[in-house]
């Protein structure tokens, strides 16, 4: 059997990317429920779930590498070290995965809501609510 660093960065990824999957079913879901069942459409767990399903999968991709040091790996891929396969080679699915960790890191902190002040006002935007500016009535 594979040794303990591979078995954990495989818990890891798995766990991560079926965080990934019930965020993807959390997000259909609310677009396609009515607005009276979702009225406050910018909240919710979905970017804080895609944020630990992103650390998730980065903390099992970085975990990877100390599996080729095992000795099922050493068996198998005849004088692999940690940052080096020997005959293995890792193809297209670790670097999937890293692309797959770079997007899930990085979309919940584009498409988080920003707060902007208008004349000392604070206005929520996100592209699900309208933006309403009050202009500031002087006394």
């Amino acid at each position: 059997m594979p040794g303990v660093a591979w078995k954990a960065s495989a818990i890891m990824l798995l766990g991560g990317w079926l965080l990934l999957a019930s965020n993807a079913i959390l997000l259909l879901s609310w677009a396609l429920a009515s607005k009276r069942l979702c009225p406050r459409r910018g909240s919710g767990p979905m970017p804080g779930l895609q944020a630990v399903a992103a650390a998730t999968t980065v903390a099992g991709l970085l975990l990877f590498p100390a599996s080729l040091a095992s000795p099922f790996a050493k068996e198998v891929c005849e004088a692999p070290s940690m940052y080096r396969g020997g005959k293995c080679r890792l193809g297209w699915g670790y670097v999937t995965a890293i692309l797959n960790a770079i997007l899930a890191g990085l979309l919940p902190i584009i498409g988080w809501p920003r707060k902007t002040k208008v004349q000392g006002r604070a206005v929520f935007s996100s592209d699900t609510e309208r933006i309403i500016f009050v202009p500031e009535i002087s006394k």
